[in-house]
């Protein structure tokens, strides 16, 4: 659970890099490096941090091209489907989505042979729609206060500027 505007900070400076040491982390918002290890081991407790990941750039490892693929695929061969993909190395993300396609992937790839590979494996669930990344805009974007404060005030029917 996130208390006050203290955890805020610290999770801000956790996103931004994890590995950054309590001390640092203290003499930035003003507490001790046992308090600033106290908040932390209470929102990794509370579930509010899941763990800490490394970030690896995907073309310097050799996989340039990403794609997103959404595909429908009916209701009976959902989770057959499900476990089919978890085969995938390539899918590197997979969420359930409303609209037509029930499901958007984002993969991970050498190049344009190895997409056409990947489609032709996912077409025998359904017909894949895919949208080659061409930049990334946002990378790993921030979760921050002022978002829940967005919601409430959208909650409360008041439309921010």
């Amino acid at each position: 659970m996130i208390k006050d505007d203290l955890d805020w900070k610290i999770l801000e400076v956790l996103q931004q890099n994890s590995r950054t040491p309590y001390a640092v982390i203290g003499r930035e918002i003003g507490l001790s490096a046992s308090a600033v290890a106290e908040r932390i081991q209470r929102l990794e407790d509370s579930g509010v941090i899941e763990g800490y990941a490394t970030t690896i750039n995907l073309k310097k490892a050799g996989l340039p091209l990403s794609a997103y693929i959404s595909i429908q695929v009916q209701k009976t061969n959902h989770a057959t489907f499900v476990s089919y993909i978890k085969e995938f190395p390539e899918v590197i993300q997979c969420s359930r989505v409303t609209g037509k396609d029930c499901l958007i992937m984002k993969c991970a790839l050498k190049d344009s042979s190895h997409l056409a590979n990947v489609i032709d494996r996912l077409a025998v669930y359904g017909d894949p729609t895919t949208l080659v990344v061409l930049s990334e805009v946002i990378r790993n974007g921030m979760i921050c206060k002022e978002i829940i404060e967005l919601a409430a005030a959208l909650e409360a029917g008041d439309m921010p500027d």
